[in-house]
């Protein structure tokens, strides 16, 4: 699935297969052609609905929906285009000539490139959607970043209200995710299903029911046993499974053996990425269930916003009240914190909501005025930017050279819920009614209480990114 390309044909001195359209010279693995009149396009993926070969005749791919990357070359030119949920890594540089790859070390590199060797961050917000969020370890190389209006596309869908009934918009997303789904079974035979103890991943399996899915846990978490126990759970209800444990005490040797892409800013998918190379044969598609937190709201902090907004006032403190008040009513909710509740777990979900309101009221500072709060259109653009897709499934087809979807990236129903009448999104959101919906269609009995997003000792799996990926980066392998 990688290629490589440029205008200098020597840059290639390795025995391999060299195509040539106009200026550019070109490899490819498992990458298609369609050539037309006027230009050639290199593309790989696949779209939900419509015919790729239109999409390559027109160029359409920027309005397209599905999981693809394309780049048109004309004799001289260059245009690239990645999917609305950028399932795909594309790197551009022009130090040496214009070269543009998905695979870092194919690329020219010398050691006067390196300009940093920190991990890489994403934002305050845990997005790469701004240009800060290109960058490499590389001061010539940079990740493409595609132009389409995130926080806009929110902004609109919040602005409306389409859906007046639940049950209605669980049979909508059902039928597109179905679809989806056929769309993966055609086109990729041997799938690799990943499944955790939460509901997203739950949802999202019970479309890839007998495939074989994959677990594991990580030692030691904040959750601590309570984690292992609703894995197992989630386990014994599907047929086909295999599960191991990532111990946090080998991060260092793990990210040295399986961290390959140096750009990555998401390490803490790394047992994921492990458990792929662990397969006895190379999966044709992985399917890993990020952005359901953030197609349907549920997560803790969005829903503190969307309140904050709902009962914004110049009475501060009649303004947290009504918020806190709120939330009590929600404390049995699956969303309501990112931790399941445990012996060996400080972390309460009392913890989550002051640490909001040291964030966005200055709680506890002795200094602050007792109106002062964070403005209205603060309160909006945090929502709206954590409600924009988290890119966790490039992380994997970048790193592990293979497809990576997720039924929750699809345009037809992404922007969906948050079209719901406002006293939904104000409401229930934070139990997932919608996905709760969606399980029972399957008869699928979902005991997990809460969401449990690992929290644990990541760190070395960051701070050795630069020693287990730059040399690899150095090398010449074209």
């Amino acid at each position: 699935m990688r290629f490589f390309l440029c205008k200098d044909k020597s840059k290639f001195t390795k025995s391999l297969s060299i195509e040539q359209y106009g200026d550019w010279y070109f490899i490819r693995d498992n990458i298609n052609v369609w050539e037309g009149p006027d230009y050639l396009v290199l593309y790989c993926g696949y779209l939900i609905e419509g015919d790729i070969i239109e999409a390559c005749k027109n160029f359409s791919f920027n309005d397209e929906n599905g999981n693809f990357f394309a780049i048109k070359l004309t004799k001289d030119t260059y245009e690239i285009s990645l999917d609305y949920f950028q399932n795909h890594k594309i790197f551009v540089a022009d130090k040496y000539g214009i070269e543009i790859s998905n695979y870092i070390p194919y690329m020219t590199i010398n050691k006067e490139d390196i300009v940093r060797t920190e991990p890489l961050d994403c934002d305050n917000f845990e997005r790469e959607l701004s240009d800060n969020e290109t960058t490499t370890f590389y001061e010539h190389i940079k990740s493409f970043l595609p132009s389409y209006d995130y926080l806009q596309d929110v902004k609109d869908a919040i602005d409306q209200e389409v859906w007046k009934n639940e049950d209605e918009l669980a049979e909508y997303i059902h039928e597109c995710m179905l679809s989806h789904s056929d769309v993966i079974k055609e086109n990729y035979t041997n799938r690799f299903i990943s499944l955790s103890e939460g509901i997203d991943s739950a949802v999202q399996s019970q479309y890839f029911y007998f495939d074989q899915q994959y677990l594991y846990d990580f030692s030691p978490c904040d959750a601590g046993e309570m984690h292992l126990k609703y894995i197992k759970i989630q386990q014994a209800k599907f047929p086909n499974t295999n599960h191991y444990t990532f111990y946090s005490e080998d991060n260092k040797k793990e990210c040295i053996e399986h961290l390959v892409d140096s750009s990555c800013r998401w390490q803490s998918i790394l047992p994921t990425s492990k458990q792929i190379n662990m397969c006895i044969e190379k999966p044709d598609i992985v399917l890993y269930g990020v952005n359901g937190n953030e197609m349907f709201v549920r997560d803790l902090v969005s829903h503190m916003l969307l309140l904050c907004l709902k009962y914004y006032e110049v009475d501060t403190e009649q303004m947290k009240r009504n918020m806190l008040n709120d939330l009590v009513l929600k404390q049995s909710h699956y969303g309501v914190t990112y931790s399941l509740p445990s012996a060996e777990n400080e972390i309460t979900v009392d913890i989550y909501i002051r640490k909001f309101l040291r964030e966005w009221f200055l709680e506890d500072i002795e200094t602050r005025h007792y109106l002062y709060k964070k403005s209205y259109e603060e309160f909006e653009h945090a929502l709206l930017m954590l409600c924009t897709p988290k890119l966790y499934t490039r992380m994997i087809s970048a790193n592990n050279d293979v497809m990576c979807s997720s039924l929750y990236n699809d345009r037809r129903i992404y922007h969906e819920y948050l079209k719901m009448d406002n006293r939904f999104l104000e409401g229930n959101a934070l139990d997932g009614p919608i996905q709760r919906t969606i399980l029972k269609k399957f008869n699928h009995s979902f005991t997990t209480p809460s969401n449990d997003v690992l929290v644990g000792d990541y760190e070395e799996l960051f701070t050795t990114t630069y020693e287990a990926t730059h040399e690899r980066d150095l090398g010449q392998y074209i």
